[in-house]
C-alpha cells in the first residue's frame, strides 16, 4: 500500500509549476435597461495573442467582481445566463486596473429551460446523460438524498428499497464520480442520512462512455455534491422540521482565500418513518385453514450527524489538490408489531402478536485526495485520486411472539445479531490528451479492493430462559473482490459529426469464504467492454445521439451468502453461492430538439442481458409452527436464468409559458421478454410497463413559488407474480424572505396516501397477496439562509478544475 501512495505522490509532485506576478481588475457588471446589479456573474480572462485561457472569476452579490492576470494584454469575457456575452480587449493593464460599470444586454430569445432572472433550469440535456439541478426542486427542500432520487424521471425505487433506472435495479450509484461506502452496504436507505441540501445535482447516465466501471447493466447515477468557489465566506442553513418528530439542520459553508478553498458540508437528522406491509397467504390443499394474514405496522427513526470537510489548494494556476474527509454515523431505533392470524373459510383459527424491537448502528468514513494538473488551456490534463473507506452496520433485534387464540400463550424470546464491516479502497488515473482542436485520445487506469465481513448470530431462549446459539441460523462470512482496470478512448469532430469510441478491460477476483461450514470459493475473470458514442447536429437546436455499450453485473456477497435472511416465520431470503455474472449489450438513439419555449428530448433504447440475476419465489419444503398449526414456508433466493430483453422508448419535455410558469414531463414505456429455467420450472415471461413524471412550477400572487409533482408507475408482471400501478402527489410551497436572502418552505409528500406497493405472488400451493408502503405521508417546514449565495446556487464558472467523469464533450 505505500509503495502505491509513494508512487502517486512522486507523480503528482513531477506535475507542479510555479507562480508568476498578478495584475488586479476590478468592474461592477450591471443589467444595461434596468441598471440592475447582476450577482454572480462569470468573467474570464484568455491571452490576448494565444486566446489560451489565464483566469476568472464571479462577481458578488452586488455585482462586483475582482479577477487576477498574470498577462497584461488580455481579452476580458463577461456572460450571465439571459444576456449577451460581452468582449472587451486590453493591450497594456497597469497593476491594478478598474473598469467601473460594466454594462449586459438582456437577450431577446432564450431558448427553453434557460430562465431571464439568471438561475439554471430544473433539467440539463446532455448527449450522454441528463443533468437535474436539485437546488430548483422545492419539494426536495428539508428531505434527504433518497428522496431525491426517487422522484427523478427515469428513476424509481422498487419493493425492496433498491434503486431503478428504467424499471432495471441493475444501477451503478456514485457520489463525485467515485464508488461510496454510503450506497456500499445499505443500498440507497444509507442515503437518508444525507440531506437534500449537502447536493448540487443528480447526472442519469444511460450511455456511459469506456471512461466509467463498467459495472450497472441499466446505467449509472452520479450524485454531486454541492461546494461553491467564491471568494471569502459563504454558504447556506437548513433547519428543518416535520411531521413524526422529525427534524434536522444542515451548512455548507465554503471559505477561499488565496489559493485554498475551504469547504465544509455538514448536519444533523433526527427522522422518523412510519409504514406498514400486509400479507395474505392463500393455500390450495389444507384441511385446518386456507389463510395465514400478516399485517405489519413500523416505526423506524433515524438520528446522527454528517460531516464533509474538505481543502482544494493550487499552488499554480494549472495544478490543484483537493483532500477531503466524510464521516457519517446513525443510531437507528425499529419497532415493529405483527399481527398473525390462521383463517378457515373466512373465520379465525388462531391469532397471534409478533413484537420486534431493533437498534442498530451505521458508520462511514472515507478519505479521499485527488490531484489534477492541466498542461495547457486545452484540455491537457492528469487526473489521480485515492481513496479509503470504512464503513460498519451493526443490528441487534429481540423478537416475541404472543399466541392469543386458541390460548393465551407468551413465547419465548429470540435474539438476532448482524454485524457487518466493509474496507475498500480506490486508486484511479486519468490523463487526457488533446491531438488538435477536433481529436482527443484519453486513457487510465483504475483499481478498487474491497473486503466485507459478515456475522449474523441468532440465539433462542429455551425453557428455563437461557439464550442458545441456533447453529442452523447463525453464519460468518468473508467476502472478498478485486478489480483492476485500463481504459482507452478516442474522440474526433468532423463539421457537425462526433464519435467517441473506447475500449476496457476488467480483470475480477472474488474470493468468497463461508466459515460457517468452512466452505472457500474462489474464482477470476477478465473481458472487454467496447463503448461507442455517435452524435450529429442537425442545426444549432436539434440533435441526434447513438449510444452503444456493453457493461457487467457482478453478484454482491449478499446474494452470495447461502444462509437463511429472514423477514418473518413463514418466508426467507437466502443466497446462492453458484451465482456468475451477468452481461449486457445495449444501444440507445436519442434526439434533442429545442424550440424558443420547449424542449423535447426522446429515446428508444435496446439492452440484452445474459444470464440475469432473477429473484424467484418457491415452496422451501420446510414448515414453520406458527400459533401452533404447521405452516409451509416460502423462499426467496436469485438465480442466473437464459436471457432478457428490453426494449422502450422514453420521452421528456420541457415547457418555459413564462418567466413565472414552467412544466416539466417525462415518460417512460417498456416491454421486456425473459426466457429462463431453474429446476424443471419455466420462468419465461413477457411484460409491459410504463412510469412518468409530471411537474410544474408556477409563481403565484406574493411571489409564492409552487411546485407540483405527480409521480406515476405502470403494473409489471413477471412469471412468479405482478404488481398493480400506483402513483403520488407531491406539494411544495416557497417564499423568499430578508431581501431573497432566506427561504421558508413547505412541502407535503404523498398529499393522497398513494405510493403503496400492491404484489401478488404464486407458487403451486400457495397465492400470496400483499402491500408495503415504506413511509406514511408527510409534511415538513424547511427555513433556509444564504449570505453570498444565489438563490438559486448557480456555480457557474466557479472552479475550472471540477470533472464529473466526462470524457470528450460531442
Amino acid at each position: 500500500m505505500n509503495k502505491h501512495i509513494y508512487c502517486f505522490t512522486f507523480v503528482i509532485i513531477t506535475f507542479l509549476g510555479y507562480s508568476q506576478n498578478q495584475y488586479t481588475i476590478t468592474a461592477t457588471i450591471v443589467d444595461e435597461v434596468s441598471k440592475d446589479k447582476l450577482p454572480f456573474a462569470t468573467v474570464t480572462l484568455y491571452d490576448l495573442e494565444s486566446q489560451a485561457l489565464i483566469g476568472g472569476a464571479v462577481s458578488d452579490e452586488n455585482g462586483f467582481v475582482v479577477v487576477k492576470s498574470p498577462r497584461s494584454a488580455v481579452q476580458i469575457q463577461v456572460d450571465y445566463v439571459g444576456y449577451e456575452t460581452l468582449v472587451l480587449k486590453k493591450q497594456n493593464l497597469s497593476r491594478k486596473t478598474a473598469l467601473g460599470t460594466i454594462s449586459l444586454t438582456p437577450k431577446e430569445n432564450q431558448l427553453a429551460g434557460i430562465d431571464l432572472v439568471g438561475r439554471r433550469s430544473d433539467v440539463e440535456i446532455r448527449l450522454d446523460k441528463r443533468v437535474y439541478n436539485v437546488g430548483q426542486n422545492l419539494n426536495a427542500k428539508g428531505t434527504n438524498v433518497a428522496d431525491v432520487l426517487d422522484n427523478i424521471p427515469s428513476l424509481s425505487v422498487d419493493i425492496d428499497g433498491n434503486l431503478e433506472l428504467r424499471g432495471n435495479t441493475n444501477v451503478r450509484i456514485l457520489i463525485d464520480g467515485k464508488p461510496s461506502g454510503l450506497v456500499g452496504l445499505n443500498g440507497i436507505d444509507a442515503l437518508a442520512d444525507l440531506p437534500a441540501e449537502s447536493i448540487e445535482r443528480v447526472e442519469v447516465i444511460t450511455a456511459p462512455s469506456a471512461r466509467y466501471q463498467a459495472e450497472g447493466t441499466s446505467g449509472i447515477v452520479n450524485i454531486i455534491l454541492a461546494k461553491n468557489t467564491l471568494e471569502g465566506l459563504n454558504g447556506v442553513f437548513n433547519i428543518s422540521a416535520g411531521k413524526y418528530d422529525s427534524y434536522g439542520a444542515n451548512a455548507s459553508l465554503n471559505y477561499k482565500t488565496g489559493k485554498f478553498n475551504f469547504f465544509t458540508n455538514s448536519g444533523y437528522r433526527d427522522n422518523t418513518d412510519i409504514g406498514g406491509a400486509y400479507q395474505n397467504n392463500r393455500y390450495q390443499n389444507n384441511i385446518n385453514y386456507d389463510q395465514f394474514v400478516e399485517s405489519r405496522s413500523f416505526d423506524r427513526r433515524r438520528q446522527g450527524t454528517n460531516i464533509n470537510l474538505g481543502v482544494d489548494f493550487n499552488p499554480t494556476e494549472k495544478t490543484k489538490f483537493t483532500l477531503s474527509y466524510v464521516r457519517n454515523n446513525r443510531d437507528g431505533d425499529d419497532q415493529t408489531i405483527n399481527n398473525q392470524n390462521h383463517f378457515l373459510s373466512s373465520n379465525p383459527v388462531t391469532k397471534s402478536l409478533r413484537s420486534e424491537i431493533e437498534e442498530d448502528f451505521d458508520l462511514n468514513k472515507q478519505l479521499s485526495l485527488s490531484f489534477t494538473h492541466k498542461f495547457n488551456d486545452r484540455g491537457h490534463k492528469l487526473d489521480v485520486i485515492l481513496q479509503r473507506e470504512r464503513n460498519i452496520e451493526d443490528e441487534f433485534a429481540d423478537l416475541k411472539t404472543q399466541q392469543l387464540l386458541p390460548q393465551n400463550i407468551l413465547g419465548r424470546l429470540e435474539e438476532n445479531n448482524t454485524e457487518e464491516e466493509q474496507k475498500q479502497f480506490l486508486a484511479q488515473v486519468d490523463y487526457v490528451f488533446p491531438i488538435d482542436k477536433n481529436t482527443q485520445f484519453e486513457a487510465g487506469y483504475r483499481t478498487t479492493n474491497e473486503d466485507q465481513n459478515t456475522g449474523f448470530v441468532v440465539q433462542l431462549e429455551d425453557i428455563s430462559g437461557n439464550m442458545i446459539v441456533d447453529e442452523n441460523l447463525t453464519n460468518f462470512l468473508d467476502f472478498n473482490q478485486e478489480v483492476h482496470a485500463l481504459y482507452t478512448q478516442f474522440g474526433k469532430k468532423w463539421g457537425s459529426f462526433s464519435l467517441l469510441s473506447g475500449l476496457r478491460y476488467e480483470h475480477t477476483s472474488l474470493t468468497v469464504i463461508q466459515k460457517t461450514t468452512n466452505e472457500n470459493s474462489d474464482s477470476a475473470f477478465g473481458d472487454f467492454f467496447p463503448t461507442l458514442n455517435l452524435g450529429l447536429e442537425l442545426s444549432e437546436t436539434a440533435n441526434i445521439t447513438i449510444g452503444y455499450n456493453r457493461r457487467i453485473s457482478r453478484p454482491r456477497s449478499r446474494s452470495l451468502n447461502p444462509f437463511q435472511s429472514r423477514s418473518s416465520e413463514t418466508s426467507f431470503f437466502q443466497g446462492n453461492p453458484y451465482l456468475k455474472p451477468s452481461y449486457s449489450n445495449g444501444i440507445d438513439i436519442g434526439y434533442l430538439k429545442q424550440f424558443k419555449k420547449f424542449t423535447l428530448n426522446g429515446s428508444v433504447y435496446f439492452r440484452r442481458t445474459e444470464k440475469p440475476e432473477n429473484r424467484i419465489s418457491v415452496e422451501s419444503g420446510d414448515f414453520a409452527i406458527v400459533n401452533g398449526e404447521t405452516t409451509p414456508v416460502i423462499k426467496r433466493f436469485p438465480v442466473n436464468l437464459g436471457r432478457r430483453d428490453q426494449l422502450g422508448v422514453e420521452a421528456s419535455s420541457f415547457i418555459r409559458w413564462s418567466p413565472k410558469w414552467r412544466t416539466n414531463l417525462s415518460f417512460n414505456l417498456f416491454r421486456s421478454v425473459e426466457k429462463g429455467e431453474y429446476d424443471n420450472l419455466n420462468f419465461d415471461n413477457e411484460n409491459e410497463s410504463w412510469s412518468g413524471n409530471f411537474r410544474n412550477n408556477l409563481t403565484l400572487l406574493g411571489n409564492i413559488n409552487t411546485q407540483v409533482n405527480l409521480l406515476f408507475q405502470g403494473p409489471s408482471q413477471s412469471a412468479f407474480g405482478s404488481r398493480k400501478a400506483f402513483g403520488g402527489l407531491n406539494i411544495g410551497l416557497s417564499k423568499d424572505l430578508l431581501k431573497e436572502k432566506a427561504t421558508l418552505n413547505l412541502n407535503f409528500s404523498d398529499v393522497f396516501n398513494t405510493q403503496i406497493y400492491k404484489w401478488e405472488t404464486f407458487t403451486t400451493n400457495v397465492i400470496t397477496n400483499g402491500e408495503y408502503q415504506r413511509r406514511k405521508p408527510v409534511y415538513r417546514l424547511t427555513f433556509t439562509y444564504r449570505f453570498r449565495q444565489e438563490k438559486e446556487r448557480q456555480r457557474r464558472g466557479g472552479d475550472s478544475y471540477g470533472s464529473d467523469g466526462e470524457g470528450f464533450e460531442l
